[in-house]
């Protein structure tokens, strides 16, 4: 009876790290988001969007927020009534700190720095994420540019060739 419970105790203790195992890889892997959105600059400002068709079906309840790396919110506004486009295109896309008609702001928009590192998460169904830094190009224009590979410093490579719509 002893060498039954002895078997039974390390098959389940087997199972048991195997299942833990897969689990911390899944969770190594992980990106904290679903698919990337896009950011362009209109007038010089961050504007937000997710590559979706037109046909698309409008989730209910969508938002956006705008944080930098490692930090705090600097934007958020929520919409829950369905009745807002869904920012699918640049031409649709959302500029930061611009009012959403029929959305309500959970944290007004703060200004953003030139080289700092943000992210903008646009979240409904799913979450959609992009990460920019607000830059100057060698003419003085504002461009996006990325973050550096340790997220902690902006480069100056554009996000975009060209970053207006």
């Amino acid at each position: 009876m002893t060498s039954n419970y002895i078997v039974q105790l390390g098959l389940s203790a087997s199972l048991l790290l195997t299942g833990l195992g897969l689990s911390s890889e899944s969770i190594a892997t992980s990106k904290g988001y679903d698919s990337s959105a896009k950011v362009v600059l209109k007038d010089n400002v961050p504007c937000f969007f997710v590559e979706r068709p037109d046909d698309t079906q409008l989730p209910v309840g969508q938002s956006l927020a705008v944080e930098t790396n490692r930090g705090p919110t600097v934007w958020n506004i929520y919409e829950n009534s369905g009745r807002e486009n869904f920012p699918n295109s640049a031409a649709r896309c959302i500029k930061y700190g611009a009012d959403w008609p029929t959305g309500k702001v959970v944290k007004a928009p703060q200004a953003l720095q030139y080289g700092v590192p943000y992210y903008a998460d646009i979240e409904t169904e799913y979450r959609f994420r992009v990460e920019f830094c607000l830059s100057h190009d060698v003419h003085g224009k504002p461009q996006l540019t990325q973050w550096a590979n340790d997220g902690k410093r902006c480069t100056d490579k554009p996000i975009n060739e060209t970053d207006s719509p």
